[in-house]
């Protein structure tokens, strides 16, 4: 008996020890990848939809009326067609109610009046019923934008008869919300919005997008409208969403990557090349340090709007899905330790493969490199004299010289000191990114939100 019990104990054992030890994040298993699919404002075929890279699609937009009533499901085909490709990939389909306006009139004022009665609440929650069932969707959106103090009592309302009628289906029910520009905004943000109907509220996604200033989604914007609503919910309710357009131009992103490749690596294109205003945007680069910093912090990325993205090499959704799938399928702390690399805002990527070792932060929060991939990259030639332990960088323009454990560098003829030396890890030099290569004329910039280390050639 007392062998058994032993037995048994020495299994549930290494059953803990197996759980305990597998990836976080695969075991999570939930991150959500959003995309909206505005089929009132785009007119592509279904085959653009890169249905693998989701979790789940917003199908917009329903247009709520004052009286309760629904307009009716713009291209009820293609949401047909959309949901049937979605659940052969095991991607959700929600319906999108809203949007900022309906030809051309704003429609908050329309979801205040429908939302102040009971009557016409109690007809609008049936109405949205009765197409979650028709096209078989897993859930609704409700994209009020935005509700006002006044309107929180009814918006509060809304959200619990639309939830209660929703989860009694065992359906779902998020909503869109505006960012925040400071961490403990609160008047003009979520105290519209009561904890009662945030709680009912399955997950709510962030619009950090449309800030009137000079770039409209901003890292900045992105990380105080994320902060700003952890306090509100829990990390696994929140989904940070991302614009894949221009302000104040509109032009789409797609547009911006056929006007010129390069533009995927930018952020911003002067006014007269693309549009006759200026494009400010997200480009690659920028959108990988947001999702690796939603990936960390929050439950969820949305894109905005997917129809604006490209296929192929430079897609922004593509990007993002593999790195989503990097996430999940190693262990969560080893996740966060990686660092990524941008040369002139292009990636620069370590693998396994070539053996060339990976960036890092050493023990003291220090950023190290693998010298002899950055170094070439850059056109700097790398020689090695392993009795003296010596490396000697060399350009057309500089000459530098480092010796391994030593925080003495050589530049030219004067002598620097190094606030960490060079190492040898795995049989490969590690160099501390910013004095070495400022020694060569690229500024070095270390973003902590997205782990990226930018080298950037100085003009």
């Amino acid at each position: 008996m007392h062998r058994e019990i032993k037995c048994l104990l020495g299994l549930l054992t290494m059953v803990v020890l197996l759980v305990c030890a597998a990836p976080a994040m695969a075991a999570d298993g939930d991150f959500r990848v959003i995309g909206y699919y505005t089929a009132t404002s785009f007119d592509e075929p279904l085959e653009r939809v890169q249905m693998e890279q989701y979790t789940h699609i917003m199908y917009g937009f329903l247009k709520p009326q004052t009286d309760g009533s629904i307009l009716p499901v713009p291209r009820p085909e293609l949401l047909e067609q959309m949901v049937k490709k979605a659940h052969e990939n095991d991607v959700k389909v929600f319906a999108a109610v809203g949007g900022y306006s309906y030809e051309n009139k704003p429609l908050a004022p329309t979801f205040a009046a429908m939302a102040a009665s009971e009557e016409s609440r109690s007809k609008f929650v049936q109405a949205i019923v009765d197409v979650v069932r028709t096209y078989d969707l897993d859930g609704v959106e409700l994209d009020w934008e935005y509700p006002r103090e006044e309107t929180e009592e009814s918006y509060e309302a809304l959200v619990l008869e639309l939830a209660e009628a929703l989860h009694t289906m065992d359906k779902e029910l998020s909503a869109a919300v505006a960012g925040a520009t400071a961490a403990d905004e609160s008047a003009t943000v979520s105290k519209m919005i009561t904890p009662k109907a945030l709680e009912a509220l399955d997950f709510v996604e962030i619009m950090a997008y449309d800030l009137h200033a000079t770039e409209h989604s901003p890292l900045w914007f992105a990380r105080t409208s994320t902060q700003y609503w952890l306090k509100q919910l829990p990390k696994e309710k929140v989904v940070l969403g991302v614009p894949l357009y221009a302000r104040p131009s509109w032009v789409q992103y797609r547009h911006l990557v056929a006007a010129d490749p390069e533009n995927a690596y930018k952020n911003f294109v002067e006014a007269g090349t693309v549009s006759k205003l200026e494009s400010s945007y997200n480009g690659l680069p920028l959108l990988h340090d947001k999702a690796v910093y939603a990936l960390k912090e929050t439950g969820g990325i949305m894109f905005f709007d997917i129809n604006e993205d490209v296929e192929g090499e430079l897609s922004a959704v593509a990007m993002i899905g593999d790195l989503v799938r990097e996430a999940e399928s190693i262990e969560k702390t080893r996740f966060e330790k990686q660092v990524w690399v941008y040369l002139d805002n292009h990636p620069l990527t370590f693998t396994a493969e070539e053996g060339l070792g990976k960036p890092l932060i050493d023990e003291n929060g220090r950023t190290l490199l693998p010298l002899r991939k950055v170094a070439e990259a850059i056109g700097v030639e790398v020689a090695y004299n392993q009795t003296e332990r010596a490396i000697t960088l060399t350009s057309d323009e500089q000459l530098v010289r480092l010796v391994v454990d030593s925080q003495e560098m050589q530049v030219g003829s004067a002598v620097q000191l190094l606030d960490c030396a060079p190492r040898i890890l795995d049989g490969r030099t590690y160099v501390p990114a910013r004095a070495v290569f400022e020694s060569f004329g690229y500024q070095v910039q270390w973003n902590g939100y997205g782990r990226s280390v930018y080298l950037q050639k100085a003009a």
